[in-house]
C-alpha cells in the first residue's frame, strides 16, 4: 500500500531535528522584470523576515551569488491534473504595488513566467537543500492583496522518468525469453 504524500510528509517532519527549519523560496523570472536595464526577478521566502541565500551556480539570474529573498507569505495547493498536466494553485499574499505591476505587465505578454522553487535550511543559507525545481506560472489574477496563479511543469516531455538504463550486462534476467 503506497504512503500518501501527507502521511510521508508528517513522518519526515516528525523525525527532523526540532531546531532545523526548512525555508521554502520562490523566484519568479520574466523578461519584463527589469530594473536599471538588468534582470530583476521577484524573490520570496516563506518566512516572517527577509533572508539572504546563495543561489546555485547554474541559476538563470545571479548564479552563485548571495541574493535577498523578501518575506512574502505564499501558499501552494496540492497538485491536480489540469489542462497542462499536473498543476497546482499558488497564492502570494500581501504583494506590494511594484510586484503586482511587474506581474500585470508579464500577463499581457505571451511568454510564461518561470518559477523556481528552492529549499534552504535556516542553519545553512549558502546551500540549496531541495531543488531547484523549475515550473511555469500562468493564469495570474489579482484578488485584493493576493496574487493567484497556476503552476505547471515547464516541459514535461523532457523529464527523465526512468533513471536506470536497463541493459543485458546489468539486468540479464529481464531480457531472457521464456
Amino acid at each position: 500500500m503506497p504512503i500518501s504524500a501527507t502521511q510521508a510528509w508528517a513522518e519526515a517532519a516528525a523525525s527532523a531535528p526540532k531546531d532545523e527549519v526548512m525555508l521554502v523560496t520562490i523566484e519568479l523570472i520574466h523578461p519584463v522584470f527589469v530594473e536599471n536595464g538588468q534582470p530583476a526577478p521577484i524573490r520570496a521566502v516563506r518566512n516572517t523576515v527577509d533572508m539572504n541565500f546563495r543561489l546555485e551556480a547554474g541559476a538563470p539570474v545571479g548564479g552563485g551569488t548571495v541574493v535577498l529573498f523578501k518575506a512574502i507569505p505564499f501558499d501552494i495547493d496540492y497538485p491536480r491534473i489540469g489542462s497542462l498536466g499536473a498543476e497546482a494553485t499558488i497564492r502570494l499574499d500581501n504583494v506590494n504595488r511594484e510586484t503586482s505591476r511587474y506581474l500585470h505587465e508579464a500577463v499581457k505578454m505571451n511568454t510564461p513566467i518561470q518559477a523556481i522553487f528552492r529549499g534552504y535550511l535556516a542553519s545553512d543559507p549558502n546551500t540549496v537543500g531541495q531543488g531547484p525545481y523549475k515550473l511555469i506560472l500562468r493564469s495570474v489574477k489579482r484578488k485584493g492583496s493576493i496574487l493567484e496563479g497556476q503552476l505547471a511543469i515547464a516541459r514535461p516531455q523532457n523529464m527523465r522518468v526512468m533513471r536506470e538504463v536497463y541493459d543485458m550486462v546489468r539486468f540479464p534476467s529481464l531480457l531472457q525469453a521464456s
